[in-house]
């Protein structure tokens, strides 16, 4: 029991002199820091640490002729470490500031709760020293300007008032817009920079950004037509819906008959695994066929690649001569009697202008042998014979040659 309680009283020491058991024990953590003038930071003024919110000010009281603030800070931002610093910044353009704390590294002492810490602040710009800055003759225009004004608003001081007076709100909310661009002034500050540099590069590239422009409008009229199709599309959809019901009411019965089918298919598909495993060699046998085959193929092709041309040069050709066939047909008719006579013709002047036989000999000799040869009676002809030493040509087809007058040979 005695070691328990010598614990419990080391703890509440150890507590009792940090900054953290000082805030368990006693309360809120709360430094105070020293700065020339308090202008424009109220009680309850925002107070950040490092850039996060972090407490706010708690009391302001005047001391030594300068103003003394007491700062209250949540216990996630606390304690603060030796070396921090305070500064006042303006929380908008207009109006309010706020107390900015930048504390010390963690390995400094950490500042217990009621301590002190340094405080900065920037020296307000006078308006004396303003007019001081300035050289002679632009003194002298201002002082012009400022007569010329109060020549220019006599006798308006009432309707100034007045529209004075009607402007409080929307001056108000003005200052309400100032104060949040000031919150925010980094943030405006790059997003100026950011737009300016964009602004420059659409300058830059503004040939392209015309030729964007110029795209995006052709794909907004795409965009039109294709919404048009798809239009069209959306109202053609509930006739081709219908029909798709009725096509898929017709399944079930579809494959109620099939189920027969299938089952009357079962004997000969578990027959396919082995009609499959004879087939690979017949496969294997094929394959020199089928290379052997390929320059077959290749030829075919540009057979082909060939033939199109063929075919269009021969339906132009074909009409010609189917034409000039239907002209020769009378003059065919003509000399078809008289075909033996010519090939007869042919034969011997084919003999005549032959002076080797099949042989390879000079001469030849060609016995003609037939019923007169037997004959030794001159003017006498054997029974069923008859003789023409002068045949009129077409004769042996009943149809002898006749001059234009119709009379035969002279």
């Amino acid at each position: 029991m005695r070691r328990v309680l010598l614990a419990l009283t080391a703890a509440v020491v150890v507590l009792s002199t940090s900054a953290a058991g000082f805030m368990a024990v006693n309360g809120p953590y709360r430094v105070s820091v020293v700065l020339d003038n308090a202008t424009n930071i109220i009680v309850g003024s925002l107070v950040k640490v490092n850039g996060f919110d972090a407490g706010t000010v708690d009391a302001i009281e005047v001391v030594g002729g300068k103003a003394k603030l007491v700062l209250d800070l949540d216990g996630d931002h606390a304690p603060l470490h030796d070396g921090a610093q305070v500064s006042v910044t303006w929380k908008a353009l207009l109006g309010e500031r706020l107390v900015n704390i930048t504390d010390g590294p963690d390995g400094n002492a950490e500042i217990p709760s009621g301590g002190m810490i340094t405080g900065t602040q920037q020296s307000p710009v006078e308006l004396d020293t303003v007019l001081a800055a300035l050289d002679a003759p632009t003194r002298d225009k201002l002082n012009s300007l400022t007569r010329n004004l109060n020549e220019t608003l006599a006798g308006s001081e009432p309707d100034i008032n007045g529209t004075l007076k009607t402007a409080g709100p929307a001056v108000g909310a003005l200052g309400d817009v100032l104060r949040g661009i000031g919150t925010d002034g980094e943030a405006v500050k790059q997003l100026v920079t950011q737009l300016n540099r964009t602004m420059e590069i659409l300058a830059r590239r503004d040939n392209d950004v015309a030729r964007v422009v110029d795209q995006l409008g052709g794909a907004v009229d795409q965009v039109v037509a294709q919404r048009q199709a798809l239009g069209d599309t959306l109202k053609q959809l509930p006739g081709t819906l219908d029909q798709a019901v009725t096509t898929l009411g017709n399944v079930p019965d579809t494959v109620d008959a099939a189920v027969p089918l299938l089952q009357a298919l079962e004997p000969a598909t578990e027959k396919l695994p082995s009609v499959s495993g004879n087939l690979r060699p017949l496969l294997a046998d094929l394959r020199p066929a089928i290379g052997d085959l390929r320059p077959t193929l290749v030829s075919a092709s540009r057979l082909l690649q060939e033939t199109p041309g063929l075919l269009d040069l021969g339906a132009t050709t074909v009409p010609e001569l189917n034409t000039t066939f239907t002209g020769l047909t009378p003059a065919l008719d003509y000399l078809r009697p008289y075909s033996p006579e010519l090939a007869g013709f042919l034969t011997n002047w084919n003999s005549a202008n032959a002076n080797y036989d099949g042989n390879g000999h000079y001469a030849r000799i060609y016995v003609t042998a037939g019923a007169e040869n037997v004959n030794v009676n001159p003017g006498v002809l054997p029974p069923g014979t008859t003789k023409d030493l002068a045949p009129l040509p077409g004769s042996l087809v009943d149809q002898p040659w006749t001059d234009a007058f119709g009379e035969g040979m002279r």
